[in-house]
């Protein structure tokens, strides 16, 4: 049940740049992005047999399994991005980002994105910007609201 957001946004990217990749020679010669895409869906597939992406409901795990059926069916029996018509291309790209959409809407999936956020540096009224995870962000965001709730006056006992 492990979530496979990271594969699956590197699967888009594939497709989208493939005749780009083929001419600059970044995909290797010995394995087209068709391939690769196969490979990553195969994956994502094996999870969604063990019962589902953790962090989507049945109903998203139901939509996934029916955009992997259309990727698979547009991708069987051929085994390069040149291959498939145009036509194909642009139904496996859909197929593709509607993958990206919902594995990408996980707690996991989300937590691992780059966000940034604007906030103010302590003792001066200029605002700084900080790049990080969204974990990262509700971390700083917790300790922040953790130390507002701290009593600010001395009780009982103070000075022991």
């Amino acid at each position: 049940m492990k979530v496979r957001a990271q594969i699956v946004f590197m699967g888009a990217a594939l497709l989208s740049t493939a005749a780009f990749a083929q001419t600059s020679n970044e995909v290797p010669a010995e394995q087209d992005s068709l391939q690769v895409l196969v490979q990553q869906q195969t994956a994502i597939k094996a999870d969604m047999e063990d019962g589902g992406i953790q962090g989507l409901s049945p109903r998203q795990n139901g939509l996934l399994r029916k955009q992997q059926v259309e990727f698979f069916a547009i991708a069987e029996g051929k085994s390069r991005l040149d291959d498939l018509s145009i036509d194909e291309k642009i139904r496996m790209e859909n197929a593709l980002e509607k993958i990206n959409a919902i594995v990408g809407n996980t707690p996991a999936a989300t937590a691992k994105q780059n966000v940034c956020w604007r906030e103010a540096k302590t003792g001066s009224t200029v605002k700084v910007t900080r790049c990080g995870t969204e974990a990262e962000r509700d971390r700083a965001r917790e300790g922040a609201r953790d130390y507002l709730l701290r009593p600010k006056i001395c009780g009982e006992n103070c000075g022991s």
